[in-house]
Formats: structure tokens, sequence, C-alpha cells
């Protein structure tokens, strides 16, 4: 299982020279969080198979899925921001503050 919330960004299909070719139908995709939760002998088997193949994934339930096993999406936080670049960081920052006495909403 994996925590998710649905995608509402307006999505756009480019084409090399950084051009719209199409609009992408959001109405049954997801944004990925975390935690993401399996059974471990699934997860060793799916990381040991790709490795094996030389597939690269960007998430365990990529992984998962590759093996053809379902992964559940639970209904996750807008909040529960993913910290992967710099950029990341003032959101996440302000984010913790949230939560601390005196701190503006």
């Amino acid at each position: 299982a994996t925590v998710a919330v649905p995608v509402t960004d307006t999505l756009k299909r480019g084409d090399g020279e950084h051009r719209v070719i199409g609009s992408v139908d959001r109405e049954w995709l997801w944004s990925i969080q975390t935690p993401q939760a399996f059974r471990l002998d699934l997860l060793v088997d799916a990381h040991v198979r790709a490795r094996n193949e030389g597939i690269s994934a960007t998430d365990d339930a990529s992984l998962i899925e590759h093996l053809g096993r379902p992964v559940q999406l639970v209904m996750g936080d807008r909040r529960n921001i993913k910290v992967t670049t710099r950029d990341d960081l003032p959101m996440a920052e302000y984010l913790l503050t949230l939560g601390q006495p005196g701190a503006a909403p």
C-alpha cells in the first residue's frame, strides 16, 4: 500500500521543443507519497528482480507493480510533501512550524 492524493493540477504533454501537444486526463491519476508499506518478502523479491533485470524505479510501489502485484492507494494529505531537492526545503520548514506554539496559520 502507498499513501497518495488525487492529482488536481492540470497536466500537459510536451514535445522536444517544449510545446504543448496535448492534455492528460487526470481523473484516475494519483500523486504518490510516503510511507509505502509492503510485506518484507515481497519487497525483497521486487528489489532483487529489478536488480537482475536492470530495472530502475523511483519508488518501491513501482517495483511491486513490476511483479504484477496490486498496490493499494490510501488517501494521504497534501501537506505530506516529498523533500527531494533544495527547492522543497522552504515549504517543508514552513509546514514544520505550523504545529509550533505561536506559529502563524
